[in-house]
């Protein structure tokens, strides 16, 4: 009996973007929506478009930054004042595609940007790219500190790997090259979005779990200082200290020179 192979149907897991997206110079807030809004249209055509709201939480921005950019796409006729993306269809030219759970991974609109140009440099088939962060920096309008700290979070999640190049002139002087840059599958990615979500529970659990115990044990109250909760705490009853022969130290007799002898 031969063995059928179900291949899946790339189509239905990704969202395509056109490569004359780039030349839009668009900041990173402004391309993430855009990038965003035509997943939607790939994937939820017909459905109710998020909030203005809904948005900025998900690419971490402020409202009024999502209000601003929205109007932005709408004046340069990218997408139609119902946030419907309209600029594919003036463009018949390659695309390059990006996963559809890029959106539910915690990245934010920058680290998103700079990924999907990751994708766009991409060679199909070794899955590497090596593009220089001053490149990198100049196509998505971020200054390279800040391309060089979302390249280190995509290594940090599992996105991508990063591996540093190096070569020698013709004078043998050894310099640093671009990086080679790996895109990994992105069900990497989701599972290590998991595995950090199931820590941080762990951690709130324990946590609960602990504070509970020590209610229980009426060994510390909230917003109780803990040395209260410890047995035998210090007392402030004078009463107390003098019936044990203890006195402040204040009435102890001064004696002078002539006194002592």
């Amino acid at each position: 009996m031969t063995a059928l192979t179900y291949q899946k149907d790339a189509r239905a897991y990704r969202f395509s973007l056109p490569n004359e997206i780039w030349g839009l110079k668009l900041p990173p807030p402004a391309f993430s929506i855009l990038a965003y809004l035509c997943y939607l249209n790939s994937h939820h055509k017909g459905e109710a478009m998020p909030s203005v709201d809904e948005i900025a939480a998900l690419l971490h921005m402020g409202v009024a930054m999502a209000q601003k950019q929205l109007d932005t796409l709408v004046k340069r006729n990218l997408i139609s004042p119902q946030m419907v993306p309209v600029f594919s269809r003036k463009h018949t030219g390659k695309f390059f595609s990006l996963p559809n759970e890029i959106f539910s991974l915690d990245l934010g609109h920058g680290a998103i940007t700079v990924y999907a140009y990751l994708l766009y440099c991409e060679d199909r088939s070794s899955h590497q790219c090596h593009p220089s962060y001053n490149t990198i920096s100049a196509t998505v309008g971020l200054a390279v500190n800040t391309v060089m700290k979302h390249i280190a979070k995509l290594e940090d999640r599992q996105f991508i790997t990063v591996e540093h190049t190096s070569y020698f002139d013709r004078q043998g002087m050894k310099w640093n090259g671009n990086n080679c840059y790996t895109i990994l599958p992105i069900q990497e990615a989701v599972d290590h979005s998991y595995e950090r979500q199931m820590v941080k529970l762990e951690e709130v659990t324990e946590r609960q779990r602990v504070a509970e115990e020590l209610q229980k044990q009426g060994r510390v109250r909230p917003c109780e200082p803990l040395c209260a909760a410890l047995p035998g705490a210090a007392r402030t009853d004078t009463g107390q200290a003098y019936s044990n022969g203890f006195r402040p130290i204040s009435e102890e007799p001064t004696r002078t020179k002539v006194e002592a002898g």
